[in-house]
């Protein structure tokens, strides 16, 4: 029987988590798949000791499949013949590099999220061949619209919203790439219009900390507010959708697409940003109202004309959750990798 392998960081970003959770519980006849993690708190601490592990596994397992830069190199430096990688975040110029030193002593397949990423790895010299395009997908069992009134009131009221207000909720994990900064100010200008306009965010990621210090910085407490901070506890991201009346997609450069299409499906309005990422989500007028990054005034003004527009707001949103259940489905993804995995096992 095959045996898999799957690695990943101890604390994945939700695309990855979810990602790895799908593999895990549903592999292909006659697949044995085992999970292992790196980082505090995993089954490794440390890059170093993962690697030295890795060797001794490497005569137990088939197929390694790793996702994310970091748990990538001590895979790489173990005895693996062939090696799967889903690249966790754009990889800079060095790491491109590495991968192309890896390739010319492992069977490298890299597993691309987004167009945007696959041509970014073919483009940078790595074999059109084993690189694959495997969108994620999405577990609608975790999906609840903003329709769900026994999710979305107590939710909304534990959050701190009541029915007048408007809340903006920004998908994901708050990163760099992710501009939800820029949405803060797009929501400041907009509560100068209507004082009922409020921000929701997650919570979690490396900007989740300084968005919540902007609140107090700029004395706007009320219109900004952190989900896990406030509700005192961890919280699945899908559990929000429910309390959301917009989602507002600030991206200012890659950001993973696997919550946009999460907020697609549960039909809430959306906003966004043009970016090369989120244009193969998102078309203007089609399935969002869109504008430039990185220009808040822009982002408020795409808002106000939505919530001005009734019927075109209604064919936004059948639009998007259509198309999300057209080409995100959960059982795609796992499909695709089921296949790779056997094509790729009978290979080696």
């Amino acid at each position: 029987m095959p045996r898999l392998l799957l690695l990943h960081d101890h604390a994945p970003t939700l695309q990855t988590q979810r990602a790895v959770s799908a593999l895990a519980s549903r592999p292909a006849p006659g697949l044995e798949v085992t999970l292992r993690t790196l980082g505090a708190g995993g089954d490794d601490l440390n890059p170093l000791s993962a690697a030295w592990r890795l060797r001794g596994l490497a005569r137990e397992y088939d197929l390694i499949h790793v996702f994310g830069h970091r748990p990538f190199a001590p895979a790489a430096f173990a005895p693996f013949r062939t090696i799967l990688y889903t690249p966790t975040q754009t990889p800079a110029r060095p790491h491109l590099r590495f991968l192309l030193a890896v390739a010319q002593y492992r069977d490298l397949h890299v597993i691309c999220p987004t167009v945007t990423l696959h041509r970014r790895c073919v483009t940078a010299g790595l074999d059109p061949d084993r690189c694959h395009l495997i969108r994620p997908g999405v577990d609608f069992s975790r999906i609840h619209s903003p329709r769900d009134h026994a999710r979305r009131s107590p939710l909304r009221a534990a959050l701190g919203f009541d029915d007048s207000h408007h809340v903006l909720l920004l998908p994901g994990e708050s990163t760099n790439n992710a501009g939800h900064d820029q949405a803060a100010w797009a929501a400041g200008i907009l509560k100068f219009l209507d004082d009922r306009v409020r921000l929701l965010f997650w919570g979690r990621g490396p900007r989740a900390k300084p968005l919540a210090q902007l609140a107090h910085q700029t004395n706007q407490r009320e219109l900004i507010t952190s989900a896990e901070q406030r509700l005192g506890r961890r919280i699945d991201f899908e559990e929000l959708l429910p309390a959301a009346d917009t989602a507002l997609v600030t991206a200012i450069g890659p950001v993973d697409t696997l919550p946009i299409a999460q907020c697609m499906a549960a039909a809430l309005p959306m906003v966004a940003t043009v970016t090369p990422t989120v244009a193969e989500l998102l078309e203007d007028r089609h399935s969002a109202m869109m504008c430039a990054p990185g220009i808040p005034r822009l982002v408020a003004r795409r808002i106000v004309e939505l919530r001005a527009d009734r019927s075109l707001r209604q064919k936004l949103i059948d639009t998007a959750r259509t198309e999300a259940y057209e080409f995100f489905p959960q059982t795609r993804f796992v499909k695709e990798h089921q296949a790779l995995y056997e094509r790729v096992a009978k290979t080696r």
